[in-house]
């Protein structure tokens, strides 16, 4: 779809469809009061993660997929938990045993490895130019402001349930990505998508922004940002699988 449609068009489809889920979601959620309890700081760093983390982060990821292929770019982007766990450590001051730290490189290293074994791929059966340079700066821009983005998530909702945090936090990509897209003097329109890949992209909005989010940023929750970024590094795995 990246090689039809503007990269910031097609996100912002996803995460619009993701915050009608959870708008539905809210009155079977906890009080809309909570809402009034989020002192100005911790509002500061819900919309900096969306920011840092979808608006721009996303938005590299997919222009790196467009220079240089899936099993490129994700075995550059697998470096995430790798980022994480530095943002982490600079800015929360977690502890982090060496078992982990290990573990997480690991991970990491686990990625790039499989991405790399898998460049006998359908894009190497193309014509279509590969320019790695900039393939390469967009995947590592997007894999360290992803950890910086997990990492502010954290003390972000502490007084927010996770639906509450993404009835905020996608509309809020959603409006900032149409702006970016009408910026780009709205090349693409929406009428000129055909339907078969709307339904696609509807689908992976509810699936990856609506239903995963919810998941992740449980996970941020309960057992911190870097551990989430290193079990979540399962998913460039699944993505080449697939």
């Amino acid at each position: 779809l990246t090689e039809k449609y503007p990269a910031a068009l097609i996100t912002s489809i996803r995460c619009g469809v993701a915050a009608l889920l959870f708008w539905c979601w809210l009155p079977f959620d906890a009080p809309l009061s909570n809402y009034a309890t989020v002192p100005a700081n911790e509002w500061f760093l819900l919309i900096g993660s969306v920011v840092l983390g979808i608006v721009i982060g996303d938005q590299l990821y997919l222009h790196a997929l467009k220079e240089m292929g899936i099993s490129r770019t994700m075995a550059l982007v697998g470096t995430f938990p790798i980022t994480t766990l530095i943002w982490e450590q600079l800015l929360l001051d977690l502890p982090a045993s060496q078992t982990f730290v290990i573990g997480c490189l690991l991970a990491a290293s686990g990625v790039i490895i499989l991405s790399y074994q898998s460049h006998q791929d359908k894009e190497n059966q193309t014509d279509k130019p590969i320019r790695l340079r900039r393939g390469v700066i967009f995947s590592l821009s997007a894999a360290m402001l992803w950890g910086l983005s997990t990492t502010l998530l954290k003390p972000a909702i502490v007084h927010l349930s996770t639906v509450q945090a993404n009835s905020i936090r996608l509309p809020l990509v959603t409006l900032c990505l149409m702006i970016v897209w009408r910026l780009n003097k709205g090349r693409g329109r929406l009428r000129d998508i055909e339907w078969k890949s709307l339904m696609l992209i509807i689908t992976s909005g509810l699936l990856g922004m609506g239903i995963g989010s919810f998941f992740y940023l449980e996970a941020v929750v309960h057992i911190g940002p870097a551990k989430t970024a290193t079990l979540s590094a399962a998913t460039p795995v699944l993505s080449l699988m697939m």
